[in-house]
């Protein structure tokens, strides 16, 4: 009697055991598991925020033309022309010189890709008889563009989106007008371009 219940005692106390090493067994395999998962979901979640930033870079507007780049595509369609203005837009998802010029009997205009240098529209047409006393942009001396984001930023709080360098008709004087956007605000900054001076802003709706 008492090597019968010895038996069931022992054969109870093998099955607790089992039973225990089984439920180790699952627990550990339900870690493996879960920190298989977390390690998947963690390189899905990189991989994810890696294709985000490819993404961004790839919607990056890129300026890579110089302005002098520019200058040279605009005498390589109208060789010999003075110079009127240079604008450096943002047209959707991409940047676009127009550059004017002129001669005595007609004025002239071409737009550049500024990221891939492809030549875009190209116009000419008479001269008004009001545009015939103009003159043409004064470089020398001039202050850069990078300058003239730099001054205009420093007095208007914000990132330089768009650049025109022009010869005011009036004063004889050439001058920067970035716009500056903070935000939904954006000012349109004059400068001076051989002096610096700030000469006036203006805020847009």
């Amino acid at each position: 009697m008492k090597f019968t219940k010895l038996t069931s005692i022992a054969l109870l106390s093998a099955a607790l055991l089992t039973g225990t090493v089984a439920c180790s067994k699952q627990d550990n395999s339900t870690a493996k598991t879960t920190t298989q998962k977390s390690v998947t979901s963690s390189k899905v979640t990189h991989n994810s925020e890696s294709a985000m930033s490819k993404q961004t870079q790839k919607d990056n507007i890129q300026i890579k033309l110089s302005q002098q780049e520019a200058i040279d595509k605009f005498h390589q369609q109208f060789s010999g022309k003075q110079l009127k203005s240079i604008e450096l837009n943002r047209e959707g998802k991409h940047y676009l010189y127009e550059i004017e010029g002129f001669d005595s009997n007609n004025e002239y205009s071409v737009n550049i890709n500024a990221e891939t240098g492809q030549i875009g529209h190209v116009h000419s047409e008479k001269l008004d008889h009001d545009d015939r006393n103009q003159k043409a942009l004064d470089f020398k001396g001039t202050i850069s563009r990078d300058d003239a984001s730099r001054i205009a930023e420093e007095h208007i709080k914000g990132t330089s989106e768009e650049w025109k360098l022009e010869q005011d008709e009036d004063t004889g004087k050439t001058y920067w007008e970035v716009k500056v956007k903070n935000g939904h605000q954006e000012t349109e900054v004059k400068i001076n371009a051989h002096t610096k001076e700030v000469i006036s802003t203006e805020h847009e709706d």
